[in-house]
């Protein structure tokens, strides 16, 4: 199905679709939040990182440019990063990883931190330490959203499957990564001192997970064994981020006002 060629009705569908999975993990979070954040700043936020995704994907490309060149030297390679780079399927991978699959990651997450801090983290609604990981759920969510849909336009016979799956992936660890980020934040905002620190701390911290998890997602296609790596750092993020959001409420209601 060419894009020249879909209804406004399929359209509408197409877009929908991509938003779910974003729409549904902002209910589940917001739905924790003990203290609502105005709805309006929540829209702006997933606005702002619904637009950031078009600067991540702009860097994205001129990275990728500038590394692999237009592809002429290995037009087989096609999407084969490791052909791509040289690398053999072994321990070089981990260099691939945590190099190349690295920055790629990098971009993506300081772009939602840059959304989330423009959008809502400089306003009168950041009134509370763990806002800082809210608003920056939301964010990475905005984000999600938009690339959910690009990838559902370049396959549009699969948009329910790939809408499913990236629900319980790729939506889910964006949410992940930069909730991790968002707590050094908070932490530095509760401690009041060193946040350009804690913020690169954090997203050194989110850009790791968000690596790993692209690392073991590409391992996945060549190998379905893989796919348990890749349930297994969800499920552990889900946990540890559940951990960060009560541990930064607590120092909250333990810090003198």
């Amino acid at each position: 199905m060419a894009l020249a060629y879909i209804s406004l009705n399929d359209w509408a569908f197409f877009v929908a679709l991509g938003v779910a999975p974003s729409l549904i993990w902002l209910w589940y979070y917001l739905k924790k939040d003990e203290h609502p954040e105005p709805k309006l700043m929540i829209l702006k936020a997933f606005i702002f990182g619904f637009i950031s995704t078009f600067l991540a994907f702009g860097l994205e490309f001129l990275f990728m440019k500038t590394v692999l060149g237009d592809g002429s030297a290995c037009p087989e390679c096609k999407y084969d990063l490791p052909k791509m780079l040289g690398l053999s399927a072994g321990k070089d991978f981990f260099i691939l990883s945590f190099v190349f699959l690295g920055v790629l990651a990098y971009i993506e997450e300081a772009v939602k931190y840059l959304a989330a801090k423009i959008s809502a983290l400089r306003s009168k609604a950041f009134d509370e330490p763990v806002d800082a990981m809210v608003y920056l759920v939301v964010a990475a969510l905005g984000f999600a959203a938009a690339e959910n849909i690009g990838y559902i336009l370049q396959d549009m016979e699969n948009a329910v499957g790939i809408a499913y799956f990236r629900f319980l992936s790729s939506t889910f660890i964006h949410a992940l990564a930069s909730a991790v980020a968002g707590y050094f934040f908070a932490f530095a905002v509760l401690r009041k001192k060193n946040v350009a620190f804690y913020a690169a701390l954090g997203l050194a911290a989110a850009t790791a997970i968000h690596a790993m998890f692209n690392a073991f997602i590409i391992l996945a296609a060549e190998n379905s064994r893989f796919l348990i790596l890749v349930a297994v750092l969800i499920a552990g993020a889900s946990i540890t981020v559940s951990f960060l959001f009560a541990h930064i409420k607590k120092l909250s209601l333990n810090e003198p006002h």
